[in-house]
């Protein structure tokens, strides 16, 4: 039975190079960057190649760079590094925010819901797209505030601007690179602590750096400008997949039609059906689809990304989110269609 992928914002298959620079890697640039033989040398050599190109790419000083093995770790680093200096002072984060973030947030004094900011908030994280939704947002103006901005989603997809914030995270396995490699970007003079003992990164994260896996992350750095082409043209295939599936029923309703969004990622809500029944059954039938986050997935608790737009917890339970993957074809979309027409 042929297989279609509409779940590339939980992850997308690593480019062709990205593939070919990991492999090359592992055969030639094995040895531990921190090594001052020879051999470590090159390692070392390739992996600050790596990072100034990196940078270069963000409008970021290289230096700034932090590589870490998940934007999960890299927003642990970043937020409980943060705290000892900030923690005693209240938190703004954005509702619908990912559990990495908001784990490491429970330490804090407080933490309020954008758009509240309390007035002597000291960090405000906000993500750049929802990974559920594909909502937009723009980070709040707060003054004398640590603004971190969480990219995950957005990078690859969408421009990514880094004049607005402070610090901010980046993803690699969803934009084309290989998992194992992500960014933490702060920028320097921010009151940050180490959390991880060793000398690696500048002494900011320790551990040996996964050269292979940067080196994947580069290779997919380079097809940036042609990847972000090729999700901006999915935009008007979304569009038609969600008039054609409102048209059905007066039940299904596209959350956040009308706003900016991802223009690969459609979340449907099918009232009164159950998604993870949904979910199943399309899968049974080759498609692979989503209940809202990956890291989310086989828990019966509904979505608090959905539940924090106004949704009832029995709606949240009604949504599933496609997601395109950059380059997918009409035909796909219409295979789906075909397939999700026959359940609902």
């Amino acid at each position: 039975m042929s297989r279609f992928y509409f779940d590339a914002n939980a992850s997308a298959p690593p480019h062709p190079d990205a593939v070919a620079a990991v492999q090359r890697a592992m055969l030639e640039d094995w040895a531990n960057p921190t090594s001052t033989h020879r051999e470590g040398q090159r390692a070392r050599f390739r992996l600050e190649e790596a990072r100034r190109e990196i940078a270069t790419t963000l409008a970021v000083p290289p230096g700034e760079l932090v590589f870490c093995a998940s934007a999960t770790e890299a927003l642990h680093l970043l937020i409980r590094g943060l705290h000892p200096a900030l923690g005693d002072c209240p938190a703004a984060v954005f509702p619908g925010e990912h559990s990495a973030c908001l784990s490491p947030l429970e330490a804090w004094s407080r933490a309020a819901w954008l758009p509240e900011v309390p007035a002597d908030c000291a960090t405000v994280v906000q993500m750049a797209a929802n990974n559920e939704t594909g909502l937009l947002y723009g980070m709040p103006a707060v003054l004398d505030a640590v603004r971190i901005k969480d990219c995950a989603q957005a990078w690859g997809k969408v421009p990514v601007e880094l004049g607005d914030c402070d610090a901010a995270v980046f993803s690699g396995h969803k934009m084309g690179a290989p998992r194992g490699a992500a960014l933490l970007w702060m920028r320097s003079g921010l009151p940050w602590e180490a959390i991880m003992e060793g000398p690696q990164e500048r002494r900011r994260r320790g551990g040996t750096e996964d050269l292979p896996a940067i080196l994947g992350l580069l290779a997919a750095v380079r097809h940036l400008p042609e990847r972000l082409a090729m999700n901006a043209a999915l935009a008007p295939m979304r569009d038609a997949f969600e008039a054609e599936t409102t048209s059905w029923n007066r039940d299904i309703t596209v959350i956040g039609q009308g706003e900016a969004r991802l223009p690969n990622t459609s979340c449907l809500l099918f009232r009164g059906r159950n998604g993870e029944a949904l979910h199943a059954s399309l899968d049974m039938a080759g498609f692979a689809v989503s209940t809202g986050s990956a890291c989310h997935s086989g828990s019966v608790k509904p979505s608090h990304a959905i539940t924090s737009l106004g949704y009832s917890l029995d709606e949240a339970r009604s949504v599933l989110r496609f997601s395109w993957l950059p380059g997918a074809q009409s035909d796909e979309t219409e295979a789906l269609l075909a397939a999700l027409k026959r359940l609902v």
